[in-house]
């Protein structure tokens, strides 16, 4: 694991680049300057908000409903996968017949949507996780692209959104359930970003940024830089062991986490 403040590279060697804004919403009140553009990726649930009692009670309704089951999603390893994967798990688990779980997956998913939809609280300040909302914000003042993964759905992604007013942060998402891996999801992240800036993003000038191993995991496939932090269902020991570059408790000292972003310009000159 690297120091998050203590170990400090040079600079010299890494190129530059003369950025214009690309938001849609976030001030980059530093676009023009020269700096180092970087493509960061947050993963969504238990990273930025924290919804899985909503996303609970809506799966123990559905499946009651679909299946005549009682099942909850915190009763499997959700964190890091797709809600197709999470319901074929669930489904399995609780011994539905694959042709049936297949009959209806397209239905639940629908369900789900709509559902969750309804079911978030008209009050959603306490679910955004802290210092989350600061970090997208000192972010969005730099020329860094920021994009979201997950995965949810596109419609449950609106939803938070239009819930939480986070939306504005983001250049572009990409959503597990019309991909087969994550990987698959950062891989057009990163073309999506390229075609964006005209600009390569390789190794370290990638970031990603999850509460998961499987964050972990997917960020090494890319050699991109890893942050994870410990606000998920996944302890800060499993975390540890899955080896991220920056590992944190929680992002509320958002500052720290901004030194070990700005330690990915340093390590990829």
């Amino acid at each position: 694991m690297k120091a998050i403040y203590e170990t400090e590279h040079s600079l010299d060697n890494s190129k530059e680049y003369d950025v214009a804004c690309f938001g849609d919403g976030a001030d980059k009140s530093q676009s023009g300057r020269k700096v180092k553009m970087k493509l960061i990726i947050f993963d969504l649930d238990q990273t930025l908000v924290d919804f899985i009692e909503v996303h609970d009670r809506v799966t123990q309704n559905l499946f009651k409903k679909l299946f005549n089951v009682d099942a909850k999603l915190t009763e499997i390893d959700f964190a890091g996968k797709s809600l197709n994967d999470n319901f074929r798990e669930l489904a399995r688990l609780k011994n539905i017949p694959e042709d049936i779980f297949q009959k209806k997956s397209q239905q639940l998913l629908e369900g789900y949507d709509i559902t969750f939809s309804k079911s978030l609280p008209q009050d959603t300040a306490k679910y955004i996780l802290p210092g989350a909302r600061e970090l997208l914000s000192e972010l969005s003042q730099t020329d860094h692209i920021i994009a979201l993964y997950t995965g949810d759905s596109p419609e449950i992604v609106r939803s938070v959104f239009r819930a939480t007013n986070l939306g504005k942060f983001f250049k572009f998402c990409l959503y597990g359930t019309e991909v087969e891996t994550r990987a698959d999801m950062v891989r057009l992240a990163i073309e999506k970003a390229e075609t964006l800036t005209q600009q390569k993003f390789r190794d370290k000038d990638v970031v990603l940024i999850g509460d998961s191993t499987r964050d972990i995991d997917c960020g090494k496939q890319f050699n991109a830089l890893t942050i994870a932090v410990a606000t998920g269902s996944h302890s800060r020991v499993q975390l540890s062991a899955a080896g991220p570059d920056y590992l944190f408790t929680d992002l509320r000292d958002y500052t720290k986490v901004m030194r070990a972003v700005e330690q990915a310009l340093n390590l990829a000159g």
